[in-house]
């Protein structure tokens, strides 16, 4: 819950979400607060999110798959489009094309980071347990 003194407001979050912050700004950006860098890409987040709005209203998030994030384009009639990864490129199955509105509505999206190159080998993550 947030807590207020007139001119802050300070919010409470997990410890885990706290650290995984805490280590994305030391990787990053040692020269601002931690506070003033969260802040800064919280709005830069807000300002994104406002322009997709406007510059591709007709676009939206559905879903993804292993290779390929899902969305519904308003102005076509089949209004299912999947862009998919291939060969470290991102490729739209309607247009063809690896630069078109869906591929860059797509790179404006977080789950883009989950996406695998189906061409690429995965690596393989064994979870190490101590005896």
């Amino acid at each position: 819950m947030p807590r207020s003194n007139g001119r802050q407001i300070n919010l409470t979050m997990a410890k885990a979400t706290h650290d995984i912050i805490r280590k994305a700004w030391e990787g990053n950006s040692k020269d601002k607060k931690l506070s003033s860098w969260v802040l800064e890409l919280t709005l830069q987040a807000i300002e994104k999110d406002k322009w997709i709005k406007h510059y591709a209203p007709h676009l939206s998030y559905i879903g993804m798959n292993e290779n390929g994030i899902i969305l519904r384009d308003r102005h076509l009639k089949d209004s299912i489009v999947e862009v998919k990864l291939l060969d470290n490129r991102l490729w739209c199955q309607v247009c063809r094309e690896k630069n078109c509105m869906h591929v860059y509505f797509t790179m404006a999206r977080p789950e883009l980071s989950l996406v695998q190159d189906p061409e690429k080998p995965r690596k393989m993550i064994r979870k190490i347990t101590k005896t």
